[in-house]
């Protein structure tokens, strides 16, 4: 799981460090990373829909941390009125939200993909 993880939060970071193509690849990057990261993660015989909802909410719950973390930092080392320190922990809230279904849906894409390239025929004719 924490090699999943860390590959979804490393492609999300690569998502916003390019230049110019951050401003479309940032809303896609918790997508991608789950898309990407969910590959080296055992779902053992669980739902493909429970397995990347418990990996979305494990990608959700780190970047949290995270961006937590951030927000602490900011908030002591700047001087900032009271209703932006509110604002920064709402727009904590709503982004670790937002990359935590994201990700769900980044894994969940995978697995039904793996899922039903499994269960398709070996060779289709038409």
């Amino acid at each position: 799981m924490a090699k999943g993880v860390l590959t979804a939060l490393a492609v999300m970071l690569i998502c916003t460090v390019i230049p110019i193509a951050n401003v479309l690849l940032a809303p896609f990057g918790p997508f991608l990373g789950a898309y990407y990261g969910i590959r080296s993660v055992d779902t053992g015989d669980r739902a493909p829909l429970v397995a990347a909802a418990w990996f979305g909410c494990v990608v959700g719950a780190v970047s949290a941390l995270i961006l937590a973390a951030i927000a602490i930092i900011v908030t002591l080392a700047l001087p900032i009125p009271g209703r932006f320190v509110a604002l920064t922990w709402i727009a904590v809230a709503v982004f670790s939200a937002y990359v935590a279904g994201m990700s769900t849906l980044g894994g969940l894409y995978r697995l039904i993909k793996t899922q039903t390239a499994a269960t398709a025929p070996a060779s289709e004719t038409g």
